[in-house]
């Protein structure tokens, strides 16, 4: 139960990653990269404290104070170049190179936690990503500044995954979500001098839905982490790919290929696979 549990929740947040994505495509035509998380922040903290207010469970007091800023910088630091790579490459291509965390997780979880995973998660990991692969297109063009960043982006979200994963025994989602926000909003603070005069009241409709869109694709991430080992199902993150490219073919037409669909069913066999336990 409480797997079924950890997968619906990871499969909510790949959603919500993928819907996000979108949003930033159509946003950053309109708006630079630093202004584009500031405001996200903004709404973000605006969102978790409002609920908090609402819910009676708004509390700074934590044990894992340091641990909620660290994982705050390094989701930080993945906002800032996956926006950036969605802005400066494909879509898809950008959803591809931010969903490299997976492959990430089990490095730094043996680096820093001292902890080997089974083969299982490191064969479903691969397999899921080689789909990615597949379903994305990645090997259809070169390497561009935007590529980068969205690996650069890739690796900070392993960072702030195993950070999660830390804490998700004392710490409760919406803990984390209200730590979360409160600390990017903050290392936000840093850029108002040049984001303040960019900011259009017409995007103010899609600056909150991005802010609700992000914090609920966290929220459900963390939730996912406190029913899981998070090694085990992180690569079921992999499915905001597919839903990337469902979201091309529904709104803009993009093709489905043979090799795109082959792509999807080796993202759900490779997730599927590190499930299994030794």
């Amino acid at each position: 139960m409480m797997q079924v549990k950890a997968i619906s929740n990871i499969t909510i947040s790949a959603f919500m990653f993928a819907l996000a994505g979108m949003l930033v495509k159509y946003i950053s035509y309109k708006m630079d990269v630093l202004s584009l998380v500031f405001w996200r922040n903004v709404f973000s903290f605006i969102i978790m404290s409002f609920i908090g207010l609402v819910s009676g469970k708004l509390s700074f007091k934590s044990e894992r104070k340091g641990l909620h800023a660290l994982r705050s910088f390094f989701t930080f630091c993945a906002l800032i170049t996956y926006f950036y790579a969605v802005k400066n490459t494909e879509l898809s291509t950008a959803v591809l190179l931010q969903q490299t965390s997976p492959i990430f997780v089990p490095v730094i979880a043996l680096l820093v936690l001292r902890r080997l995973s089974d083969r299982y998660v490191w064969i479903g990991t691969i397999i899921g990503f080689i789909g990615v692969a597949m379903t994305s297109g990645v090997a259809t063009h070169s390497i561009n500044g935007g590529d980068l960043s969205g690996i650069f982006s890739g690796v900070m979200g392993a960072a702030a995954t195993i950070t999660i994963w830390m804490m998700s025994d004392t710490e409760t989602p919406y803990s984390q979500m209200f730590f979360f926000s409160l600390y990017t909003l903050i290392y936000s603070l840093v850029f108002v001098p040049w984001v303040w005069e960019s900011f259009s009241l017409s995007l103010l409709p899609l600056l909150i839905m991005l802010g609700i869109v992000t914090t609920l694709a966290q929220y459900f991430l963390s939730a996912a982490c406190s029913y899981a080992s998070t090694d085990k199902i992180v690569s079921w993150t992999y499915l905001s790919v597919i839903f990337a490219a469902l979201f091309g073919y529904v709104g803009w037409g993009e093709k489905l290929s043979f090799s795109m669909l082959s792509g999807m069913a080796l993202i759900i066999i490779g997730a599927k696979i590190t499930l299994r336990r030794n």
